[in-house]
């Protein structure tokens, strides 16, 4: 005995009664109950599609979707950064490190001049902290009409704005770190500590870049391949 399509949807409305809320986990999970419901039929062909979902439903444990959910969630947040450093990795190739290097001496040199080094690398900063935060912005109102029109939400999106939220966090780091180098307004770093600031403001940079412009679409890339329907939700 096989599904219909009517049973596919009930089964759809099934994963999001109990929080699934991402379509391409949901897909996953249909696929798998689906197969179950099947295989529970040919043993049992007189139970109805309610008995025999939940008694595929029941081979999930007491906590239902949960543990699938969390690492589902481990699994793309995972591949999501594999894919982050290896486009960073690549970066830092030749020419591309010679550059790399070349921009840093040329901050350095701009900032030895100005005498005001400190407060500088502080504005810079604040700059680049600028990007990721217009881009979680921007993505997540994406999201949102993107969700109104097709009532769909996946998982590696969320995973995409959350690391924008994240990144905003730690930029944090180097910014409190230099307020307090420079308590009293008159510190200044050595010739070395200048040139190592310098070089990480521009990985810095380079790494927003790849952060807001480089990474989505590849992981866009991937899901089209993926799922025919994550196409059609670009679209939307």
């Amino acid at each position: 005995m096989k599904l219909t399509k009517e049973h596919i949807d009930q089964l759809y409305k099934f994963t999001r009664a109990h929080y699934v809320e991402w379509y391409d986990l949901q897909t996953e999970l249909v696929d798998h109950l689906a197969n179950d419901i099947e295989a529970i039929w040919e043993k049992e062909p007189n139970l109805s599609f309610d008995q025999a979902k939940n008694k595929a439903f029941k081979k999930f444990g007491i906590f239902g979707f949960m543990d699938v959910i969390a690492d589902k969630s481990k699994a793309v947040n995972k591949h999501y950064w594999k894919v982050l450093w290896q486009i960073f990795k690549d970066y830092f190739k030749l020419p591309k490190i010679i550059i790399t290097l070349t921009i840093s001496l040329i901050v350095f040199s701009i900032l030895k001049l100005t005498g005001h080094e400190i407060s500088i690398l502080i504005i810079a900063f604040w700059i680049i902290f600028i990007f990721p935060v217009v881009f979680g912005l921007r993505y997540s109102s994406k999201l949102k009409k993107r969700f109104k029109r097709t009532g769909k939400k996946w998982m590696i999106d969320e995973v995409i704005k959350q690391s924008g939220l994240l990144f905003i966090i730690s930029i944090q780091i180097p910014i409190q770190l230099l307020k307090y180098i420079d308590l009293d307004g008159t510190s200044s770093l050595n010739s070395t500590e200048l040139f190592l600031s310098s070089f990480f403001l521009t990985v810095f940079s380079i790494f927003v870049y790849i952060l807001i412009t480089l990474v989505p679409p590849k992981l866009e890339e991937e899901m089209c391949n993926l799922y025919p329907e994550y196409k059609v939700y670009l679209k939307a």
